[in-house]
């Protein structure tokens, strides 16, 4: 390219005409030697102004002052600058024409001196980003109003549920007729299928929101394994079924897995195949695969039954969320469809899977799989005895429990299930109550609703914490119907010393009070003692309020 060369009408300068993009050519002196058809379309007062031999710092600035005629002048000299920076250094300038089109410019020098500069019309590729980023954050937004009513309609439901199974496991320790016995089971059972549905749809919540983490802890899987085959063993033999376990001796003693989740995935299996099995029994076979060289091993729990098998076409539906094999299943069997999807989703977190091999009348064989790391056995924790029989129970007797829930049902639920086991319970309605009756009694552990109106759970906690009574460091449980992904730890990190989802079960509970026993102790009053610390027994002589013994 010569320094003098005119533009031309020839044929290699109007072919440049045709493209959809601008291209423009200026000389090593700053003045213009061609800019394209496009171009001129895109920043038509820059160069015609050039044209008319205006320098190319002013058309610049000329084109600046027509897209923004209102610019005061510290910010037009502002814009100025950064336009003019960016083209001396051959930077992508990204602006708006008069016509309200989104043009990328690009400029490069090339080794004579000529500056190079090409224009991109991206309005389309800008407007379909602003589209894509409406959308995601529709698709946020639908997602969270999703989770909250997943989160609300969760609390309303577990609230009444308490109540029942709370009222139902309470007559199960009464003297009751055979009948009436067995309409107290089956409310228990139906109670606890419908916990069950609620449960599996917090998790399908969690894991479409990308919430559920998998937490391995250290265990031994055959002693695990083996615990649920001693759970279903009954059902099976009630069916005249057998239920047989298989382990491969090449697995490791110990794996660190996430035991909560791998127990969900193969109860699953098991109690499917014992539910679609009426003749023969189920199999599991625990496989081993080959070890990793970063200590990771893959693991196969095959479950294989004699059941009812599953043809073809209805197998491609088992992994669909609220899909059955078919739609008759659910009418004899029961069941949400639910359980697979989610078993195949964990064991996806797991880094492995869920297959299904079946033939119609024959049988089925679900093989999952998930990936573990060998680890060491882990390190013996020697916990204190306490009594005779159950420690639990025994850790239990005397324990004084301030329960707080503004719901009558829940208190009373509290109740039926604390005081069989020894527990003493005195029972709130609000936070101001409760405050008022750890100032004038004695108690060992406060069981706290953490909805409540006035005086929600979290300010009576923080006003226990901040109050320099002997009563400040007391022990603290959460007992709410709150159940989402992240709920415990929430109330973990608040200063609760426990967390209990309602409804509340018996054996869950328990297993929070002897957690914080073990963790912080629990003051435990003699029964004796019990009673006279009770307010109205103690020696009221002088007129003054009933004052509890200080702690102990």
């Amino acid at each position: 390219m010569q320094e003098n060369e005119p533009i031309s009408n020839a044929p290699a300068w109007l072919a440049l005409d045709q493209m959809q993009g601008g291209f423009i050519v200026y000389r090593p002196d700053g003045t213009l030697l061609f800019a394209n058809k496009a171009a001129r379309e895109h920043w038509p007062v820059l160069y015609s102004s050039m044209d008319e031999g205006v320098s190319f710092y002013d058309s610049v600035a000329r084109q600046i002052r027509s897209l923004f005629p209102r610019l005061n002048e510290a910010t037009f000299q502002v814009r100025h600058t950064i336009v003019m920076d960016a083209i001396r250094k051959c930077k992508d300038l990204d602006m708006v024409t008069a016509t309200g089109r989104h043009v990328v410019t690009s400029h490069s020098r090339i080794e004579d001196g000529h500056l190079i500069g090409v224009t991109h019309d991206v309005t389309d590729l800008v407007q379909r980003e602003i589209s894509l980023n409406a959308a995601r954050r529709h698709a946020l937004m639908a997602s969270e109003a999703k989770s909250e009513f997943l989160a609300s309609m969760s609390h309303e439901i577990r609230t009444p549920l308490n109540g029942i199974i709370g009222m139902a496991e309470g007559l199960r320790h009464r003297v009751l007729g055979t009948e009436e016995a067995e309409m107290v089971d089956t409310i228990v059972e139906s109670s606890h299928t419908l916990l069950l549905l609620l449960n599996d749809i917090l998790d399908l919540s969690r894991i479409e929101a990308g919430r559920l983490e998998i937490t391995p802890v250290v265990e031994n899987v055959r002693d695990r394994i083996s615990w649920i085959e001693r759970n279903y063993k009954p059902l099976a033999e009630k069916k005249g079924l057998y239920l047989k376990v298989a382990f491969d001796p090449r697995i490791p003693e110990y794996l660190a897995l996430d035991t909560t989740r791998v127990r969900q995935c193969i109860d699953n299996l098991v109690s499917n195949a014992l539910k679609f099995t009426n003749e023969g029994g189920v199999t599991l076979a625990v496989m081993a695969g080959d070890m990793s060289r970063n200590g990771r091993i893959a693991i196969t729990v095959h479950v294989s039954d004699t059941g009812i098998g599953i043809s073809d076409v209805h197998r491609s539906k088992l992994f669909q969320n609220f899909q059955q094999a078919d739609s008759s299943t659910t009418r004899q069997h029961g069941g949400s469809g639910l359980g697979l999807a989610i078993s195949r989703k964990l064991a996806q977190l797991m880094g492995g899977d869920v297959t299904c091999v079946s033939k119609l009348g024959e049988g089925s064989v679900f093989s999952f799989s998930f990936e573990a790391r060998v680890a060491d056995a882990p390190k013996k924790v020697v916990k204190p005895k306490a009594g005779t029989g159950n420690r639990e129970v025994d850790l239990l007797k005397g324990v004084r429990a301030l329960v707080v829930d503004d719901n009558t049902i829940n208190r009373r639920v509290a109740r039926i299930v604390l005081e069989p086991l020894g527990v003493i319970v005195t029972d709130v309605p609000s936070g101001k109550d409760a405050l008022a009756r750890l100032d004038r009694e004695t108690f060992d552990i406060v069981l706290l609703d953490v909805h409540m109106p006035n005086m929600a759970g979290p300010e009576v906690l923080r006003r226990i914490r901040d109050s320099r009574e002997r009563w400040s460091n007391i022990p603290v449980i959460a007992l709410t119907a709150d159940a989402m992904n992240g709920d415990r730890e929430r109330y973990i990190q608040m200063g609760m010393d426990d967390y209990i989802a309602k409804p509340i079960i018996e054996s869950e509970l328990v297993a929070a009070l002897t957690r914080v026993h073990d963790a912080k102790g629990i003051r435990r009053l003699d029964p004796a003692q019990a009673l006279t610390d009770l307010p109205g027994n103690q020696d009221t002589a002088s007129g003054s309020e009933p004052k509890a013994a200080a702690a102990s």
